[in-house]
């Protein structure tokens, strides 16, 4: 009797196990991303450390950076838990709407192409019973009154730990490209580097934040590259075909919208006039 009970629990331990395998071969490639990122230290400006942390995602049709944010609202803002949830949900669309659709990502060998993204949330990952766990805490504070008069004070300045209520849509995106894992790109900030440092006019992580079309640089999705050539090839496979070799994977550069409809009227000219010379 006891083998027999013993060769049942074995073939359930197995289905069990089974089971959770397959549970994991249909969902998405995952891989939690964790690291301190820090300024050089003989920095002329104070130097800078963070975490970042995030879970990258490949589910064979885009590329994708969860960031889970706890938003910490100042008692002194006075707001409602209305007003809470929906600065959070406008805060959400705009990083995403800012940082979306900008580059993709395409394997040269296989002929195959894909979408980068980020996707800020902030339900945490959940714990059994515990608080959720969250990948930053960010406070949300009012502007100091007298900042007009000292604006290059630190305490005047969003970082990424601390963002104004007010503040705009692409100086979020910057702050939330640290969380990324990005350095900042102007003098006086977090550099990557102290001599001959990546800086940039026109970039996010640039003094380009500072206006609503900033310039987005290859180089801030290289991650993603080397996130996807990290992607095991059988996984790779499984998610994007599986007749695929090892890519060979390079970043491009969405089209504006302006210039997609160039592109399509272009095509259009061009299939008509083929037309045309055949009827010819």
């Amino acid at each position: 009797m006891k083998s027999k009970l013993a060769l049942v629990g074995a073939i359930l331990c197995a289905l069990t196990a089974t089971v959770a395998q397959a549970a994991v071969a249909v969902g998405p490639y995952v891989q939690k991303v964790e690291s301190r990122i820090s300024s050089p230290a003989d920095s002329p400006t104070p130097s800078f450390v963070w975490d970042v942390s995030y879970e990258a995602s490949f589910d064979g049709a885009s590329l994708v950076k969860h960031v889970e944010i706890d938003f910490l609202f100042r008692d002194v803002l006075g707001y409602t838990p209305a007003q809470k949830a929906a600065w959070k949900a406008d805060t959400e669309a705009a990083v995403e709407s800012v940082w979306n659709n900008k580059y993709r990502i395409v394997d040269t060998v296989n002929g195959k192409s894909y979408a980068l993204a980020v996707d800020v949330t902030q339900e945490g990952y959940p714990r059994s019973g515990l608080p959720n766990v969250f990948d930053q805490a960010v406070t949300v504070l009012p502007l100091p009154g007298d900042c007009a008069s000292r604006p290059n004070d630190l305490d005047c300045r969003d970082n990424l730990l601390n963002w104004f209520v007010d503040s705009t849509e692409t100086i979020k995106a910057h702050e939330f490209g640290h969380m990324l894992g990005l350095y900042d790109e102007y003098v006086g900030g977090a550099l990557d580097k102290l001599n001959n440092a990546t800086l940039s006019n026109d970039g996010l992580m640039g003094l380009g934040a500072l206006s609503d079309t900033p310039a987005f640089y290859a180089r801030y999705f290289q991650s993603y590259v080397d996130f996807l050539k990290g992607v095991p090839l059988t996984e790779y496979q499984r998610l994007a075909g599986a007749d695929l070799q090892s890519g060979q994977f390079v970043l491009v550069a969405v089209p504006e919208p302006s210039t997609w409809a160039m592109l399509v009227v272009g095509s259009m000219m061009l299939g008509f006039g083929v037309r045309r010379a055949r009827r010819a």
